[in-house]
């Protein structure tokens, strides 16, 4: 997720983009799955030696490194349609030191506006010297970035260099986009300001900022544009020779007629939400984050209202790069709340009865060890032979119990298990993982695993309580055993399939391995 913030400059050329301090190359490398050819500056001798075996080790061989001066480019005028230049405006004297830190911020401007083309995007990611620091899990490296400006500076160094500036504020970082949007939008700020709880959690947020919004919800958000300018921790400021009106974000403005809109870092994709003119979020568009291609029309995912059998082809993400949906509304379910903990019971309940199918076999259940055997294998643990021996019980204790087919989820809990307190529903969104014959338990255990260490302080401690029926959390979980084991119409051994569940998730190359909370 690291280079998402791009994706409201990204246009239809994508021949070539130029990454100023890439550092470890992960954005890099993310760019080299958009882009025909990257390249990568790094200043640090240790760091090119780690990017030089990153991407040879990964085969990304559309990635060129170099050592340059920042103020005599190696490249031919027009030659870029992407400069990605963060943390180096707002700390420039740490890369040029021939001249005065404002001269060479000049300089540097003009450089990067020689080798962009004229469709092209600088993308410049600053830290605001005036900034709120949003959440408590705040990025440290982030915060050793000095800088001397707010918002009005860095716009004015960019103007004064005859570009077209179009500037955005980011949470938590550029870094680290979860959420970004324009600074001119103030719909859209408006909305992230009512939902800001809702989509941090009031557990990570800062106590300012908890205090912040509970005066702002008092007077209806007064002064977003001004707030934001003031308070907004980092800030992305997307320049063109000309107005970029060929980006991503203004051809989806176009196409679906609205005007205000906000994006949010998602697991495999981005997420553009469409709000109308009453700060009412309607729509979401939803963006793959690797391709070249460009579609020339919006495709809408019909989602029904009740998942069958006759509809499980209907819950499948398109195959297109981009398509158009009605947005969910809700916030993730509260683990602590056991209205709402049964309330998504009920849904998978409800979804495994209208998809239920065959038996699973003693194929269906050795296909699914083997592959996590094979792993363990190639781990060269010490104590294979126990991991092993917990195998053996979970394809014993499967193939001896009635245990029917069903679609699973495949990542049903945490931000994907929505509670809308309007409507008192649940709401499932992110179905890239989904499976349209699966195994029942999957889901059931992966939310029960989230219930058990969803807490800011001691997950592992929560996890080993609930494991004993001990702590605040064991009458909500007793009581989600008690409904998987009606569900089921047998008792179900949770720890020994919790302990599976958490081989397969060890095992497996998952973008967030939910096991470091552990």
């Amino acid at each position: 997720k690291s280079a998402d913030i791009i994706f409201h400059g990204l246009g239809r050329n994508t021949s070539r983009c130029l990454e100023i301090k890439s550092e470890l190359g992960n954005r890099s490398e993310i760019l080299s799955n958009i882009f025909r050819q990257v390249y990568s500056i790094e200043f640090n001798d240790e760091y090119v030696e780690l990017q030089k075996r990153r991407f040879n080790r990964k085969n990304c061989n559309n990635v060129s490194i170099t050592k340059c001066d920042l103020l005599k480019l190696p490249f031919p005028d027009n030659f870029f349609d992407m400069v990605l230049c963060n943390g180096v405006l707002d700390n420039i004297a740490t890369f040029i030191q021939t001249c005065s830190s404002s001269e060479a911020q000049k300089k540097l401007v003009l450089e990067l506006k020689r080798v962009i083309n004229d469709n092209g995007c600088i993308i410049f990611g600053v830290k605001n010297k005036h900034g709120f620091k949003i959440t408590e899990n705040s990025n440290k490296k982030d915060n050793e970035i000095l800088s001397k400006h707010g918002f009005s500076k860095y716009r004015s160094i960019l103007e004064d260099s005859d570009l077209s500036v179009k500037p955005y504020w980011v949470l938590t970082s550029y870094n680290r986009p979860h959420y970004s949007g324009s600074l001119y939008d103030e719909i859209a700020t408006k909305w992230l300001f009512r939902n800001l709880d809702i989509l941090f959690g009031t557990k990570i947020l800062t106590k300012k900022i908890e205090l912040i919004l509970s005066l702002l919800k008092k007077v209806n958000y007064p002064f977003t544009k001004i707030m934001m300018k003031f308070f907004s921790p980092y800030f992305v400021f997307y320049c063109s020779k000309t107005s970029h009106s060929g980006s991503i974000e203004n051809w989806i403005k176009k196409n679906t007629k609205y005007t205000s809109l906000l994006r949010i870092s998602h697991r495999f994709k981005n997420l553009f939400i469409l709000i109308n003119t009453k700060g009412e979020a309607e729509k979401v568009v939803y963006i793959k984050r690797h391709g070249d291609d460009f579609p020339n029309k919006i495709d809408e995912q019909k989602l029904p209202d009740k998942i069958d059998k006759q509809k499980l082809s209907d819950m499948k993400e398109p195959s297109k790069r981009i398509w158009l949906a009605k947005w969910l509304n809700g916030r993730p379910v509260n683990s602590q709340n056991e209205n709402e903990v049964l309330a998504a019971i009920d849904w998978l309940i409800d979804l495994q009865n209208n998809t239920k199918q065959e038996r699973m076999n003693k194929n269906d259940i050795i296909a699914e060890t083997s592959v996590i055997r094979k792993k363990l294998e190639s781990l060269l643990l010490e104590d294979i032979n126990q991991y092993n021996g917990w195998l053996d019980e979970y394809e014993k204790y499967m193939e001896k119990n009635p245990f029917y087919k069903t679609l699973v989820h495949g990542s049903f809990g945490g931000g994907n298990v929505l509670f809308d307190p309007k409507t008192r529903k649940i709401n499932v969104i992110d179905w890239e993982d989904l499976r349209e014959k699966g195994n029942p338990c999957y889901d059931f255990v992966r939310f029960l695993f989230y219930v058990m260490t969803s807490t800011s302080t001691n997950p592992l401690q929560r996890f080993k309580e609930c494991l004993k029926d001990q702590g605040d959390m064991s009458k909500i979980t007793q009581q989600v055993e008690s409904k998987i084991n009606m569900h089921f119409g047998f008792q179900l051994d949770l720890v020994l399939l919790l302990r599976y569940f958490l081989m397969k998730i060890m095992t497996t190359d998952e973008e967030e391995k939910i096991t470091e909370k552990l």
